[in-house]
């Protein structure tokens, strides 16, 4: 895993656990909303080693519940499965942050019991994909991302940032209808002063 950030306690990024949040380095999409531009590019070197967090790690047990892996994008490193498995040898439940592009290895996931929460990014109604993503998406990866999340037996939501001057309350309502009526689904505010392209910073 290439390791690009550290968030040593949280409240609130795993829902009813006080967890750390690990993030990944490198990310397929290039959101212009992004408030992890740093995430974005997989640069040579990590900025931690995975020895630096598990120590870390195995020093707050009891006083930490969980992990949180996030980015970036988690499911393009092909060894999450691994680190998520050392995560749970060591008694944390598991929280996966992610766009849902690689439907396969969600599937990994799930099958070997490897995540106990998933948080899903929905960027926009499947027509707008690749405008608020900013590259080509295959939007059929997307759908069955949403469908195995929703199936998955496993705590869940999916999200979706509302910037303003991208998304239509049309596409809200689009959005929504992406969803499983049993599942949990959120939109959370922009925030335009992290945004990475700096078109958006003082936008809404």
């Amino acid at each position: 895993m290439i390791i690009g950030g550290l968030q040593r306690c949280s409240f609130s990024d795993y829902p009813g656990r006080t967890a750390a949040v690990v993030f990944t380095q490198g990310c397929n999409f290039r959101c212009p909303f992004c408030h992890n531009g740093p995430l974005l590019a997989v640069t040579g070197a990590a900025r931690y080693e995975e020895r630096e967090i598990f120590d870390f790690l195995k020093l707050r047990r009891g006083r930490l519940s969980g992990v949180v892996v996030s980015g970036g994008e988690p499911t393009e490193h092909k060894d999450l499965p691994q680190f998520s498995a050392r995560l749970k040898a060591l008694g944390f439940k598991v929280k996966l942050d992610t766009n849902g592009s690689r439907p396969e290895m969600i599937k990994l996931l799930l099958k070997e019991g490897l995540v106990d929460y998933f948080a899903m990014d929905i960027k926009a109604p499947l027509n707008k994909y690749d405008t608020l993503c900013g590259v080509r998406v295959d939007t059929e990866a997307i759908r069955q991302s949403i469908a195995l999340i929703a199936a998955g037996g496993v705590a869940h939501h999916f999200r979706t940032t509302y910037v303003k001057s991208l998304l239509t309350e049309s596409d809200l309502l689009k959005l929504g209808a992406l969803v499983p009526s049993e599942s949990k689904y959120i939109t959370q505010p922009f925030v335009a002063e992290n945004a990475w392209q700096a078109e958006l910073r003082g936008g809404r």
